[in-house]
């Protein structure tokens, strides 16, 4: 997307209607605040910026602009974000072709038609076609209501040999369209449709458009469930089903509740239920876990009782667990491991469902017991302890350091001190062991983690020599010079008037600089990734890059939709114009470009924490009450502490950079 029709879009949006629309604000000078959409809270510590399009909470530090704004309340990304604000401030967005060149656009279109007439098709199917009476008493024994089967559009595959072909091809598309979409299929005997003589459900994205489809069989064929095949609009690991009607009551209900199977979200659903959503059968995956972070931070793995029993089952739960953690802060000291304080922005909690019976089950019986159950729900490292010191013999030491060291290996993945320290002690209580033998074991496992971690980035990581003569030219743009005292900020503070407002700038150099480097070294991200979030950096567009390079779990093929996508490519057109280094002179070019990466990200927190300084003096001046100056007062410290913190940091890595 060309920077003028992003910048049309932001000089229309009127943030305080936008923002107004959720909270009630009030005028406070030149500002607006009200209480915090985003927290709960008595005293309002939410702040409106009206002439620079911008908000900041000074009591939960969310802040940023209308494109984060429609992120954080409504689960939009940033490509719909724009759409949106694009639409409600009349600002035209051009036509761009899609990414892929191979693949023409009228022959995805059509194949995406396709999908949504193959749903309509199965859906008569269940009601006309001669075959259906079984499919229909299999739903009716579940329990399915009319009104779910036409909001879930549940239907019927017919079991002729190209049943759906034949009439989507009456209708005016190709096999080929049909191929594409996932509907049809070529084999030694000719061509056939994927799905025959079974229940189908459709697949949909969180907009409610058709991408694939789950078919069940009734009958002893195997599989007994099948899913589409990996086209371009349905990815299994990146899909879950029932999103595009749980979203809402996902973000209403601060949670979202994850099943196996098809059925066990449609009863719910049915029952009141609507915050479930299913995993289509495979391991949580980042992309799933991404998904859900758009509504929610907590999660609820509802388990039967012999699934909960497989440790493999569990261990697909460590990606949600490290894709559902939040940035760290430096804490140099023994009670930081690793140099950093972190904690857990999201938790994911285990309902274990006892007597062999599946949630939809559990629901139609018993409401109130399937409520019960998701309320009852355990942290999943408290449940992963109770399987695996469950039947460990207490007098057969293999068998203790077996489970020891399968927890710590679960444990090393566990970022804040106080929690760590809560499961050591609670493994060591299980198995009554010495506490001290645990913690070492732990300590083992994560240095283990550690190492292999650092070997597969040089391994995979392309001899690069640029970025220090970048970064060294960046000088000091970002308002302080290397080894500035840590009490810098609180001194240039006292002496502010009011702040001139915070630019408002794209292709700002500094975050360019950082950017490109993660763009062009996608596996640089772990070293910044505890350093800096997206909300230090000012364009829109770099935010969400970012946003996506985090969460994304091969950051070098990001799922980025064509606006970032576009500019992830200038982004690398800048690090391919940089000049290398001389790197005959340098003993190690790769550490010292990555010290200037870890310095740049640093450089732009530091600036972060400068201008959030300047905004609490501003509302100093603007003569608050009592408690509120006391609050204020007391951001104050907190953030002159965190600047000096990043300070400190920042001068130890431009000495190890340069020097």
């Amino acid at each position: 997307m060309v920077d003028p029709v992003i910048d049309a879009v932001k000089a229309r949006v009127d943030i305080a209607d936008l923002v107004g629309a959720r909270v009630n604000l009030r005028r406070a000078g030149k500002l607006l605040k009200g209480l915090c959409p985003f927290h709960q809270e008595k005293s309002p510590s939410f702040v409106v910026y009206p002439d620079e399009g911008r908000y900041h909470c000074f009591g939960c530090a969310k802040s940023g602009d209308a494109f984060t704004w429609l992120r954080d309340t409504q689960g939009l990304d940033f490509a719909e974000a724009l759409k949106e604000l694009a639409r409600r401030t009349g600002v035209a967005l051009p036509e761009r072709a899609p990414r892929d060149a191979s693949q023409p656009p009228p022959e995805a279109e059509a194949a995406a038609q396709a999908l949504a007439e193959a749903a309509r098709f199965y859906e008569r199917q269940l009601v006309d076609a001669p075959d259906s009476g079984e499919a229909r008493a299999y739903l009716r024994r579940r329990g399915v209501t009319r009104a779910s089967l036409e909001q879930f559009a549940i239907g019927w595959a017919p079991g002729g040999r190209e049943a759906l072909s034949a009439h989507l091809v009456r209708k005016g598309f190709t096999f080929a369209h049909l191929e594409l979409a996932g509907l049809a299929m070529t084999t030694d005997q000719g061509r056939r449709d994927r799905f025959r003589a079974r229940v189908t459900f459709p697949i949909r994205d969180r907009a409610g458009a058709v991408i694939g489809f789950g078919a069940r069989t009734l009958g002893d064929g195997q599989p007994k469930y099948l899913n589409s095949p990996q086209t371009p609009f349905f990815d299994k690991g990146s899909t879950l089903y029932g999103i595009d009607l749980a979203r809402g009551p996902i973000r209403q209900e601060r949670q979202a509740v994850i099943v196996e199977g098809y059925m066990d979200v449609v009863v719910p659903h049915q029952e009141g239920f609507k915050n479930v959503v299913a995993s289509l059968g495979t391991a949580l995956t980042e992309r799933q876990i991404e998904l859900l972070r758009r509504y929610t931070r907590t999660v609820v793995l509802a388990l039967d009782a012999d699934a909960a029993g497989q440790a493999a089952t569990l261990r697909g739960l460590e990606v949600a667990r490290v894709a559902l953690a939040t940035s760290a802060r430096p804490a140099p000291g023994s009670i930081a491991r690793g140099g950093f304080l972190a904690t857990q922005a999201g938790q994911v909690r285990i309902a274990v469902l006892v007597g062999g019976k599946d949630p939809d089950e559990v629901v139609r019986e018993d409401p109130e017991r399937w409520r019960a159950l998701i309320a009852g729900a355990v942290p999943m490292m408290d449940h992963k302890i109770a399987l695996e010191t469950a039947g460990v013999a207490m007098d057969d030491p293999g068998a203790k350091l077996q489970a020891v060291r399968e927890l710590a290996r679960f444990l090393a993945l566990v970022p804040d001190p106080v929690e760590w320290s809560h499961y050591v002690d609670r493994i060591a209580q299980r198995l009554r062991l010495d506490v001290r033998a645990v913690h070492a074991e732990v300590v083992r496992a994560e240095e283990a983690a550690r190492r292999a971690q650092r070997a597969a980035a040089r391994e995979s990581r392309a001899t690069g020599n640029a970025g220090a003569g970048a970064m060294a030219a960046m000088g000091d743009e970002a308002g302080s010079a290397p080894g500035a005292s840590p009490t810098a900020g609180v001194e240039q503070i006292a002496d502010a008037g009011r702040p001139d407002p915070r630019p408002s700038r794209t292709d700002d150099p500094l975050e360019q600089f950082v950017l490109s480097e993660l763009v062009a070294s996608p596996d640089l991200i772990d070293l910044v990734r505890h350093v800096f979030a997206p909300e230090d950096l000012r364009d829109p567009r770099t935010r969400a890059l970012l946003h996506r390079l985090l969460e994304s779990e091969d950051p070098s093929e990001a799922r980025l939709d064509e606006t970032l996508s576009t500019y992830r490519d200038h982004l690398l057109d800048v690090a391919r114009a940089r000049p290398s280094l001389p790197v005959d002179s340098l003993d190690d070019p790769e550490a010292r470009r990555a010290g200037a990466l870890v310095a740049g990200a640093r450089r732009l927190r530091e600036r972060r924490l400068r201008e959030n300084l300047r905004d609490v003096q501003y509302l100093l001046l603007e003569e608050p009450s009592p408690d509120e100056r006391v609050a204020l007062q007391r951001q104050v410290e907190r953030l002159a502490a965190q600047l000096g913190r990043v300070q400190l940091e920042q001068s130890r890595t431009v000495s190890a950079a340069f020097q």
